[in-house]
């Protein structure tokens, strides 16, 4: 098994064999600075991955393999933005405060707005090779308003992705593509005629690509929702939310 330094050592020099003209400037344990066209702003965390290579250390091939074509597209040359890929991404507190220890100007850089107490939606784009979050630069570069663009990444979701519902009696899953599940809250499908819950509708969302449902008065399965939401926060990867959510007055807001 790679310790975190070794594993960045392996992908800093796999991404160097794919990149021409990239230097390394400094790796942090999951954490690699490189420079590339005189410019050492380039940065690449590697958490999820990492955290994927722990659960299956088998698959560490595949799993370079898929985040260094993601790593890849980053050093490419600009394309124009296309409003057709943008979509929305879910993350909470947490998120926003580990990148701003790392890069202070993460705020002012990224376009973002808030969606509850807890949650916090970005914006991306998603490209064949790529997602990337979007920037105040390219934000500018739309020439369009702020709620214009939550319209039009909702709208985008929800013509891209097909939503599988399992499970019964009062608990249900959410299952789509794998990333964008958590985002599944700001589409309108949150009717109890589509969710037969005990009382107002409460969901988790741990980790991007899963989304529980059940009902304020199920406390069984309350109970057993927590305990999901903690084991996954403990070892998964991509995590959302460690918090219950209620929907009321056509939103998700803290239980």
């Amino acid at each position: 098994m790679l310790n975190e330094t070794e594993f960045s050592q392996e992908f800093a020099k796999r991404l160097i064999q794919e990149v021409e003209g990239l230097k390394i400037y400094s790796i942090n344990g999951l954490e690699i600075q490189t420079e590339f066209e005189n410019s050492n702003e380039y940065r690449h965390f590697l958490y999820n991955c990492y955290a994927e290579y722990i659960r299956e250390p088998e698959d560490i091939e595949e799993i370079l393999k898929k985040y260094l074509k993601t790593s890849d597209s980053l050093y490419r040359s600009n394309e124009v933005l296309s409003l057709d890929n943008i979509l929305p991404v879910i993350k909470d507190k947490r998120f926003i405060q580990s990148i701003i220890d790392i890069n202070p100007d993460f705020e002012k850089n990224h376009t973002y707005e808030k969606y509850n107490d807890e949650l916090f939606i970005f914006y991306v784009e998603d490209t064949e090779t790529n997602i990337n979050y979007l920037t105040q630069e390219d934000f500018e570069k739309l020439n369009i308003e702020q709620n214009d663009l939550r319209k039009i990444a909702i709208k985008n979701l929800s013509e891209s992705i097909e939503i599988e519902k399992h499970g019964e009696d009062g608990y249900y899953v959410l299952l789509a593509d794998g990333n964008y599940e958590s985002s599944l809250i700001l589409l309108d499908i949150w009717y109890k005629e589509n969710f037969e819950v005990e009382g107002e509708i409460v969901i988790g969302i741990p980790a991007r690509d899963l989304i529980f449902i059940t009902g304020t008065n199920d406390i069984e399965h309350i109970e057993k929702l927590n305990k999901t939401i903690s084991e996954i926060n403990e070892t998964g990867d991509h995590l959302v939310s460690t918090k219950l959510f209620e929907y009321r007055n056509e939103k998700f807001e803290t239980l």
